[in-house]
Parts: C-alpha cells; sequence; structure tokens
C-alpha cells in the first residue's frame, strides 16, 4: 500500500525504479519460501538453521537442489534439498543411511501449503550411479546377479523393521 501511495504521489520514485540497478539474491529456477530448516540430530534438539540454494542439481528430476546449509552447530555444508509434495517418512530414510544405504537426512523444512524440503548429505556424481544409468550401461549377467543380490539386502533390511518403500 505504502509502495502504491509512494508511486502516485512522486514520479521521482518512479524514475528510481526504472534506473537503479535491482539486486537479486536468490539464485534462479529455486526455492524462494524454504530459507529455514530444523535439525533432526536428537542432540542438537530441533535447532533451526538456515538454507541458502545455489541452483537446481544437474539431472532430470525437478525437485532436487543443491544448498548450503548453515547453522551454529554445522559450518557452511553444501547439501542436497529434496522437495517433496507427499508423505515421505524420515523413519526409513535414516535407517536406510545408518545402514549407508541412503544419504545422511541433516533436516527438514515445513512451509503450510508447499511441499517439505528434505535437506540431505551431498553425495558427489562422480561416485555413484543410478540404476536407469547402470541399466543403460554394458552391465553383465553377474552385474545384474550382483544388484539383486544388493536390492533384495536393501528389501530385507527395510523389512526388518516393517518398513515399506513405495518405489520398490
Amino acid at each position: 500500500m505504502r509502495m502504491c501511495f509512494d508511486l502516485c504521489h512522486s514520479p521521482s520514485v518512479i524514475c528510481r525504479l526504472v534506473t537503479e540497478p535491482c539486486e537479486i539474491s536468490l539464485a534462479p529456477s529455486t526455492p524462494r519460501i524454504n530459507k529455514s530448516y530444523t535439525l533432526l540430530d536428537p542432540e542438537l534438539k530441533g535447532e533451526e538453521g538456515t538454507l541458502t540454494f545455489e541452483s537446481r542439481a544437474n539431472n532430470a528430476y525437478q525437485r532436487l537442489f543443491l544448498a548450503t546449509l548453515t547453522s551454529p552447530s554445522i559450518p557452511d555444508l553444501q547439501v542436497l534439498v529434496k522437495l517433496v509434495p507427499r508423505s515421505y517418512s524420515r523413519d526409513v530414510h535414516k535407517h536406510m543411511a545408518d545402514n549407508e544405504l541412503a544419504p545422511k537426512l541433516y533436516g527438514y523444512a515445513k512451509v503450510q501449503g508447499t511441499p517439505t524440503a528434505y535437506v540431505m548429505e551431498y553425495l558427489d556424481p562422480s561416485a555413484w550411479r543410478t540404476l536407469h544409468e547402470f541399466l543403460k550401461s554394458d552391465a553383465t549377467a553377474m552385474d545384474c546377479t550382483q544388484l539383486q543380490e544388493v536390492v533384495d539386502s536393501i528389501i530385507e533390511k527395510l523389512e526388518s523393521k516393517n518398513y515399506v518403500h513405495g518405489d520398490l
């Protein structure tokens, strides 16, 4: 309302808006709402911190972003942020991370009416590849057998806690 009043009563305001450069401090194509998060580590007792989004993660999945996580307990750390519009089990994720089958989950940010932003460990893409990439490669029958054993082991770990994973 104040800006509308200023624009109507002061042509110099309009000139300033047009001629002065406007600084944009947010990276393009990144979330604007999830700027703070709550840490999940029980030792930190729900400590809050900030997220600075840098860019979309370099992949086809449109809800992954690179960001920097900052809190009094954690120095600036590059993380991956996954926006999830539906239910997501932090317990399952933590269980899988404890078994080194998922990235460590640092925290989450929830703003009513938006997808929840889960803040997790950033894994260097050169250290792993997706199942899709694996299957497109020259995978041998032995590779596929080993992959099946790993998937069976993952399912066993999930079932041991009575967890169900929607992607399996």
